[in-house]
């Protein structure tokens, strides 16, 4: 009941805040621009609303008290991009972002996840180097490309879900990626075998997959998977323990294949959505 009022009285302040004409000069200006201009745009507002909020703690000390008592949920973790490693030379390209996370408050965790990445990102960019050179050596026209960027694929209050693709070109392509799952709550990096009680979840989920590739090569004539082809040692078996895998913003256990893993390479990168209710009672408390 207290909770209600506090949050009454808070409203009523902030609705009391007379706004300064130059603000609103400001957000009219923005919202008057081309659309090109959005992040120019949520800018001004997201600064007009912090105006906002400090008018309102240093005109009214009812505001400020009643805003410190509400909790603020979830840690504010930001990813840029720190560093590329690029070059683009007779037909040779290689362009490598680096991704840093901030705002963990496991500091450890923090410089581990962004050493990881500075240093495949920079090995990455060291074996394109050493593989140019080998080339030139042996006279091979340039016609060589390297690509790596990330994505963030979930950010909630729970989990934090961010993939690292490599692209390569050289004659043929080939794209791979690698996911980090971190627990923001308790500020650790999920891995799959970790997730469950025991080693069953394996065949569960493998058996979930080899349904949905039939199915899906059953309603698309243009999709194929190698399950039940006649080359035996090709054909899906079972995921790894440790298979890529992220959580999707429904909450839902998404395990990955790299191109040419379970598919021909024209099916791309192949993702498979694990029902639920298949997977709850394996799953860890």
């Amino acid at each position: 009941m207290k909770d209600k009022d506090s949050l009454k009285r808070l409203k009523k302040d902030y609705d009391n805040i007379k706004i300064p004409k130059e603000l609103d000069d400001v957000v009219n200006n923005a919202l008057n621009r081309n659309t090109k201009n959005r992040k120019y745009i949520e800018k001004m507002v997201i600064a007009a609303s912090l105006l906002l909020v400090v008018l309102g703690i240093n005109i009214s000390p009812a505001f400020a008290q009643t805003l410190s008592k509400i909790p603020i949920i979830g840690n504010i973790i930001e990813i840029i991009t720190i560093k590329n490693y690029s070059i683009d030379k007779n037909g040779y390209k290689a362009s490598i972002d680096i991704p840093k996370i901030s705002g963990l408050t496991d500091k450890k965790l923090e410089y581990k996840l962004n050493n990881d990445f500075e240093k495949e990102g920079k090995k990455l960019y060291e074996d394109f180097l050493e593989e140019m050179k080998e080339l030139k050596a042996d006279k091979v026209q340039g016609h060589s490309l390297v690509e790596s960027w990330y994505e963030t694929l979930t950010n909630n209050d729970d989990l934090l879900s961010i993939v690292v693709y490599t692209h390569y070109t050289q004659g043929s392509s080939n794209t791979i990626r690698k996911i980090y799952n971190i627990d923001k709550r308790n500020e650790t990096v999920l891995s799959l075998e970790g997730m469950f009680k025991n080693d069953d979840y394996i065949e569960v989920i493998s058996q979930n997959i080899k349904e949905q590739m039939r199915e899906n090569m059953k309603k698309d004539k243009n999709k194929h998977y190698w399950l039940d082809d006649e080359i035996a040692e090709m054909n899906f078996k079972s995921i790894d323990k440790n298979q890529d895998f992220y959580i999707n913003e429904n909450g839902e256990l998404v395990i990955c294949f790299d191109k040419y893993d379970v598919a021909p390479g024209y099916m791309g990168l192949v993702e498979f959505t694990i029902p639920s209710n298949i997977i709850e009672p394996l799953l860890n408390k």
